[in-house]
């Protein structure tokens, strides 16, 4: 396995991963401005972690997203229904939760009388399995079959002279089974035009951190079809665009994205490229967002993630694919 950190120079292996990681975070070491060596504690502070994952269909978007902000944990998610109406929501602020920094293996729990968090990932065993439990509000079991022949897009990059990150991204991805309830009411999903999308993100990310994304899935006959898309983000050298038909995988350098931040709902969004493969029109139906302070104003987030649907084509190794479903398109701003 390849390490991402050169234990002898301190240098930073950046590029693709399309085999398991030797993740040797902590043989990194951190400098300042002034490239000194920072402190443990500013250290622990600044190395962040995120697992997000989705599922989509015809009729509903969900979503679950578990974030470690350095000194705290955020825990959200929503489920979304097609005629434009957000079913339920949450957000909540944890102090302490296991979240393991390895995107090949690792666990996220927590427990406590309101919530429950089992959150287990496999690549080698090809599984992400989870249970998720909050309140009345949500109660979620899910298994998912993620391998390396899945193809995810897996990439380490410069977030600065200093910092890098890390990410693991999969759109399309076939749904195992999974069980839903709301406020105790059980919400039957169709298992058979479900698809996921995940991602796993971690490293030391800039301080002013920005980015727009978009990630949409949908089954066309027997094929499963997914893409992500984002900008922004400071990954120049190796961009976190990618198309996936079933488990074929094309990387895309250059995204580019129009959007209007006053009047989102009036002027959607488009998604497209100079070579004239990928464009898509996204029409926003409703949103989730977090707009806070936290920390005594030490982290501060502003983001919009839009439930809505996307319309246009995609290409993936030269095969043309119509697309009209439902997906998420994000603009996110944060200071942490």
């Amino acid at each position: 396995m390849k390490p991402i950190i050169d234990r002898e120079t301190n240098q930073v292996n950046y590029g693709i991963y399309d085999d398991l990681i030797d993740f040797n975070y902590q043989d990194f070491t951190l400098k300042n401005f002034w490239d000194k060596k920072v402190g443990w504690f500013k250290n622990k502070k600044t190395f962040k972690k995120f697992h997000f994952i989705s599922f989509s269909n015809n009729e509903y978007i969900i979503g679950v997203a578990f974030v470690d902000v350095g000194l705290a944990f955020n825990v959200f998610g929503y489920v979304y229904h097609h005629n434009h109406s957000v079913i339920t929501k949450w957000n909540k602020t944890i102090m302490k939760m296991t979240f393991e920094a390895n995107p090949d293996k690792h666990s996220i729990k927590y427990q406590s009388k309101k919530i429950v968090i089992n959150v287990e990932k496999d690549i080698n065993q090809n599984f992400i399995k989870g249970h998720f439990f909050y309140k009345d509000k949500i109660d979620i079991n899910y298994h998912v079959n993620l391998s390396l022949t899945n193809k995810p897009l897996r990439v380490l990059n410069p977030t600065d002279l200093n910092h890098w990150s890390f990410t693991a991204k999969r759109a399309g991805l076939a749904l195992k089974f999974i069980n839903l309830k709301i406020n105790n009411n059980v919400i039957n999903i169709n298992t058979n035009n479900t698809l996921v999308c995940t991602d796993w993100s971690a490293g030391y990310f800039n301080s002013s951190t920005n980015w727009i994304w978009g990630c949409a899935a949908v089954k066309i006959g027997n094929d499963n079809i997914g893409f992500n898309f984002c900008t922004l983000n400071n990954n120049a050298l190796y961009p976190e665009n990618a198309v996936w038909f079933n488990d074929e995988r094309q990387h895309y350098n250059h995204i580019l994205f129009k959007w209007n931040y006053d009047e989102p709902y009036k002027y959607g969004m488009k998604i497209y490229n100079g070579e004239k493969t990928i464009d898509l029109d996204f029409k926003p139906f409703g949103q989730t967002d977090d707009v806070h302070n936290r920390g005594l104003g030490l982290i501060k987030t502003n983001f919009h993630q839009f439930f809505g649907e996307y319309t246009g084509f995609i290409t993936c190794n030269q095969r043309k694919i119509q697309i009209k479903c439902l997906g998420l398109f994000e603009l996110h701003k944060s200071l942490w």
